[in-house]
């Protein structure tokens, strides 16, 4: 007995990934997530495994980066220099 449906084949590699049509990409995930269960602990682990190695690399960064990250966490310098 032949399938009733076939197998649905996309392909998104012609699709520019900045502005709209990125925001639309990231809108047919959201919509894909929501419908299948599978799908969305696929994108909860994903979220959750980009979140763990942005703050890895903040936090192990060079140190003019961790300079950075220091002075945006403390807030501007208080120095008596300031007239």
């Amino acid at each position: 007995m032949a399938e009733r449906f076939p197998p649905v084949k996309i392909n998104f590699a012609s699709v520019d990934v900045v502005g709209v049509p990125g925001l639309c990409l990231v809108a047919i995930v959201v919509a894909i997530a929501i419908e299948f269960p599978e799908a969305r602990w696929l994108l909860l682990a994903g979220l959750a495994g980009g979140a763990v190695l942005a703050v890895f690399r903040l936090f192990r960064g060079s140190k003019p980066m961790r300079a950075r990250i220091t002075r945006i966490l403390n807030g501007p310098p208080t120095s008596s220099r300031r007239a």
